[in-house]
């Protein structure tokens, strides 16, 4: 079966919604390579474009139903086996099967919602979900395999299949999945979180260098604020103090009385929900014990001045292998590149 891969030229796009009601929610993703009828079905071929690093959100149908929380891709998809039966008319009819051919990519780091998005929720912002789609239809040729059933006579309710496509701007559209939406921007610097609600869909933007040194110059600024009131505020407290961040794979080194603490310190002027993280300071939190200092919602002026800010921290903080993303790659380059400019 041919996919419209209408999302492919968009790096934001990495959203995917499964419609389910298994136990075990976040294992993986995992469907039959074709329908009762031996047919190929868009809803199960589409296991097979799932990336790495892309964020599976999950709507369970036993509870709710909504959606209770999401995971990331792990790895390529590939051809596996199922034992299952269609909750259809016709599926109950035939009985389960033996095992069967199937299609299944690998999950990781699920991670439950605090607040669920409800089909109730969903209901509240159908009109804007409506126009969502709208768009959509005008500006993609052939089908979005859209998550959502709408009509004139019903209201919301998900779509008739196994996985769907949701597209970035529905969950630009949810407050609830703000810490989706900063998992998965690919390159999260000031300004953090990039401008996807419906307003801005018709726009394009046209980054220059000046842009680019100013947010160099920002983020700078905010990460030399966050770590002076850290320093500050150790310090206040009768630690010696440091900032090692430009040689060491923490930020501060805090003693006292013979005990030595570790301090990672991230600063944002956006709600954080996400943080950014080097392998060597993964590394580091794994092997030693270090305190994670969060500072977010500094205000920031066009001084560069910066001033407020929300502490949180997390004492004895090792982060989990599960639960990192991938949001970039380091690629060796392969031999026999040829010196000098390309040929024209």
């Amino acid at each position: 079966m041919i996919i419209n891969k209408w999302w492919r030229h968009d790096p934001h796009e990495r959203y995917w919604l499964e419609i389910t009601n298994r136990e075990d929610i976040g294992t993986n993703l995992l469907a039959p390579q074709t329908n009762d009828r031996g047919e190929e079905y868009w809803s199960y071929t589409l296991v097979r474009e799932v990336r790495p690093g892309d964020l599976v959100l999950h709507w369970d149908k036993n509870h709710g139903p909504g959606v209770v929380g999401y995971s990331h891709v792990r790895g390529e998809a590939f051809a596996s086996t199922i034992v299952w039966q269609s909750r259809g008319t016709y599926g109950r009819q035939r009985g389960a099967s033996g095992p069967e051919p199937a299609w299944e990519a690998p999950l990781g780091g699920y991670r439950e919602l605090e607040r669920p998005v409800t089909q109730a929720r969903l209901r509240e912002i159908e009109s804007t979900i409506r126009a969502l789609r709208d768009y959509l239809t005008e500006a993609v040729v052939g089908p979005l395999y859209f998550p959502f059933a709408l009509s004139e006579k019903r209201p919301l309710r998900t779509a008739q299949g196994y996985l769907t496509k949701l597209p970035r701007t529905v969950v630009e559209a949810l407050p609830e999945l703000r810490e989706l939406r900063q998992t998965a921007v690919s390159e999260p610097h000031e300004p953090e979180v990039p401008d996807l609600s419906p307003a801005s869909l018709p726009k394009q933007r046209s980054p220059t260098g000046y842009g680019r040194q100013k947010d160099v110059q920002r983020r700078r600024a905010v990460e030399r604020y966050a770590m002076d009131l850290v320093l500050s505020h150790y310090r206040s407290h009768g630690y010696e103090v440091q900032d090692v961040g430009a040689h060491s794979p923490w930020d501060v080194t805090a003693r006292k009385n013979g005990a030595e603490v570790h301090i990672e310190v991230k600063g944002s002027t956006v709600t954080r929900e996400v943080i950014d993280l080097t392998e060597g300071e993964v590394r580091h939190a794994e092997g030693i014990p270090t305190c994670l200092v969060v500072i977010d919602q500094i205000e920031l002026g066009d001084d560069l001045r910066c001033h407020g800010g929300r502490w949180r921290s997390w004492s004895d903080w090792s982060p989990s292998r599960g639960e990192l993303v991938a949001t970039a790659y380091r690629y060796p380059l392969p031999a026999g590149g040829q010196e000098g400019r390309p040929p024209v």
